[in-house]
């Protein structure tokens, strides 16, 4: 038979276990979660299977319900309820607007569905900004008919034109939208394949690489 004490040992354990779990849950929702970076496309900033964290509350508190009729599963572990049963705040990707918006050249993470039901969380750098002109000439960056200024490291040999475009635009990016391209600039599908990003599909700036711990830092 338990003695009381062992009761008394277990229910501690079993409760700050749940507390943990909620504290965990609710962080994530709102404030902060962890990425892995799966491919190269970011190289030399970001490597494959680096570990980074994305500052959530950025540019507002943002809604978990957002779009959560899309998506099968909750944190792709718990089983949704809501999937194709869109609830009232489905539709609403803030609860908090702080209306600030993502500056050129911030990395950061976004949704993005390649279906109506399969999405996928990607990572690259803002390049364009609402309402500009961007064109990509012999693999440089112009906006509004202008050389971009590139600072940061990235991988820019175009040894193969057929696989990625050396070449594109000019394009006008929309209202509340961006321009992404990755660092790895021959080997990255992004804006010049899919897309402009709409701001709602914003999660977060990536802040910090937490692995491999010999890179520990901010980005």
């Amino acid at each position: 038979m338990i003695s009381n004490s062992t009761k008394k040992w277990i229910w501690e354990w079993v409760d700050t276990l749940v507390v943990a779990f909620v504290l965990a849950i609710f962080i994530r929702s709102f404030f902060l979660q962890v990425f892995w970076i799966p491919s190269s496309s970011m190289e030399p900033t970001l490597n494959i299977n680096d570990r980074i964290i994305v500052n959530k509350i950025a540019y507002g508190l943002q809604n978990p319900l957002f779009e959560s009729f899309k998506e099968k599963k909750f944190f792709y572990i718990i089983p949704n309820p809501l999937y194709k049963h869109p609830v009232f705040t489905s539709d609403l990707p803030y609860f908090i607007d702080f209306h600030r918006n993502p500056k050129r050249f911030d990395i950061v993470v976004f949704k993005m569905y390649d279906s109506e039901e399969n999405r996928k969380d990607l990572i690259k750098r803002v390049v364009g900004l609402p309402g500009e002109t961007l064109a990509v000439k012999k693999g440089i960056v112009y906006i509004n008919g202008q050389k971009l200024a590139e600072t940061h490291k990235m991988k820019n040999d175009y040894y193969d034109l057929n696989l990625m475009p050396a070449t594109f635009g000019p394009v006008t990016i929309p209202k509340d939208s961006y321009f992404m391209m990755g660092d790895n600039r021959a080997n990255s599908a992004d804006s010049r394949y899919w897309g402009f990003l709409p701001k709602k599909n914003v999660i977060g700036p990536a802040f910090v690489r937490i692995w491999p711990v010999w890179q520990l830092g901010l980005i």
